[in-house]
């Protein structure tokens, strides 16, 4: 972005987006450390979330226009599977591994990536508006 770049609506949106992803890897980074990287499976799926969030969160940095809205669409994507997997562990069993109980990491967890689909739909939204 040069100095005389002006900021979209939408940019204060993919930095919002930017800092769910980054808090979202941070979160299934420290959960694979500390409780998860005995599980076989699980803690590779968190290991590659972490990696894949910050991944996201640097392209979408770098990226504009119509760029930006396909990775705010892999950003979504990532984080609806990572929901619903949550959501598949605590009401059964996903790849021989059952969430035990609510645990705090958890429910944070949940809500940064519910925070990412609400404020990356939004994001995608508000930029095609901008683009039009």
């Amino acid at each position: 972005m040069t100095p005389t770049t002006k900021l979209r609506g939408s940019d204060r949106l993919r930095f919002l987006v930017i800092g769910l992803l980054l808090g979202e890897g941070g979160v299934h980074l420290q959960q694979f450390e500390s409780f998860l990287r005995s599980v076989p499976t699980i803690n590779t799926l968190f290991l590659l979330n972490a990696i894949g969030a910050a991944m996201l969160a640097l392209a979408l940095a770098a990226s504009r226009d119509r760029v930006a809205i396909l990775v705010a669409l892999g950003a979504v994507g990532m984080t609806v599977v990572g929901l619903a997997s949550l959501a598949i562990a605590r009401a059964s069993v996903l790849f021989n591994y059952s969430e035990p109980t609510l645990r705090f990491p958890v429910l944070f967890a949940a809500l940064v990536e519910l925070a990412t689909v609400l404020v990356a739909s939004r994001f995608i939204a508000k930029r095609i508006r901008e683009l039009a």
